[in-house]
């Protein structure tokens, strides 16, 4: 098929993806644009071979489940104030707002920034600028599109706040933020591993809209389904006496039930882009060097063979074992899985629980009625929400 006018192999069915990633080591490269390229240098999806996995072994510490209960308390305390305003005020546009709070958090785990210093302003300020540049054409015309510039110039700025936070990070920095871990794990990285700026420009961007686009639907399901609302609230009031259940695999099954279901049927990302680096077979087609793969996580996760009955929102199938999380697809897998995964989860899971403890999420316009796929799945129009008294 084809993909942004080039000849593309499409991955599509369960079985195909679990062959997929089976096969990407060594084989498979992440593809992405010049612009990628140009705005993110040397992150981690941007680079090949040795690179990759050199960066991928100093920056999975900090970001892996045994990392997690560190970040606990710090990102309640910007999980708290955001809920409690969406049970007072609502919002006229849930993304948005999810946004918002999603990027708080991010900044907190991975820069140790908190909301209400001046750094909290200087970093949203050139975030959004930077975001925004990501929109540019991905090829040459992006030199004559002024969030190109604008982007890059954010960039910098980025860098040298990266860099400042990180001068400052010691291992006697307070709890609550990777980044001092993160400064000694690059202290003695190779050049082929990339700058930690970089890396920390990717996982911000990716902390942020995959958690974002995550979270929103998890809501929209729950505002459209009052009865699983119900169910997950009651859960959802048993983390205020114990946070810690947040970050334990075995509790809160309904939450994460949910979440899982959410996963499945509302993948952030449509299709991610690989290219060969040698031949392959994939379901007995061979495949030639140099050849452009896509896969689509969406695709698999609504195949009925893995999920029957894929178009209904059934936390219950997860919840009864008949489907298993880890084999969701929704960040990737094999040699180029997300590292990010935990904390993304992690962060959606937090802000669930706080919202459900407040009142249950209430659409009152209704669920989106028209929907962009890329960069992430999520509503074009404003969405209004509010947390509604469950009494």
């Amino acid at each position: 098929m084809s993909v942004d006018g080039v000849d593309t192999v499409l991955v599509g069915t369960w079985a195909g993806l679990g062959e997929l990633f089976a096969a990407e080591r060594g084989r498979l490269d992440v593809l992405n644009t010049p612009l990628v390229h140009d705005l993110f240098g040397r992150a981690l999806f941007n680079l090949t071979a040795c690179g990759h996995g050199e960066a991928r072994r100093r920056l999975r510490p900090a970001l892996a489940g045994r990392a997690l209960p560190g970040y606990v308390p710090s990102l309640l305390d910007v999980i708290g104030p955001a809920t409690d305003r969406w049970a007072l005020d609502g919002t006229a546009d849930l993304h948005e707002q999810v946004r918002a709070l999603t990027g708080a958090m991010s900044a907190r785990v991975l820069l140790g920034i908190t909301p209400g210093e001046a750094d909290a302003a200087r970093f949203a300020a050139a975030f959004k600028v930077f975001v925004a540049a990501t929109g540019a054409p991905p090829g040459p015309a992006r030199y004559a599109d002024r969030r190109y510039w604008a982007g890059r110039s954010a960039r910098r700025d980025l860098h040298a706040l990266f860099s400042r936070r990180a001068a400052q990070a010691t291992g006697d920095a307070p709890g609550g933020s990777a980044l001092a871990g993160l400064v000694a794990a690059f202290a003695d990285a190779p050049a082929e591993a990339g700058p930690l700026e970089d890396h920390l420009l990717a996982l911000l961007i990716a902390a942020r809209e995959r958690t974002a686009s995550l979270l929103t639907w998890c809501l929209v399901e729950l505002a459209s389904h009052r009865g699983h609302a119900e169910y997950a609230a009651a859960e959802a009031r048993t983390v205020a006496a114990g946070p810690d259940r947040l970050v334990a695999r075995d509790k809160l099954p309904v939450l994460r039930s949910v979440l899982a279901e959410c996963l499945r049927l509302h993948a952030p990302n449509l299709l991610s882009m690989r290219e060969t680096v040698c031949p392959l077979t994939l379901a007995g087609h061979r495949i030639g060097e140099g050849a452009r793969v896509a896969y689509s996580p969406s695709a698999g996760h609504f195949d009925p063979a893995a999920f029957p009955r894929p178009q209904q929102f059934r936390p219950g199938r997860f919840l009864a074992r008949q489907a298993s999380a880890s084999r969701l697809w929704a960040f990737g897998g094999g040699a180029h899985a997300c590292l990010g995964r935990p904390l993304a989860e992690w962060m959606a899971l937090a802000v669930m629980a706080a919202a459900l403890q407040r009142g249950l999420p209430s659409l009152p316009d209704g669920p989106p009625a028209r929907i962009s796929f890329r960069p992430a799945k999520a509503p074009i129009d404003p969405l209004p929400f509010a947390l509604e008294s469950a009494s």
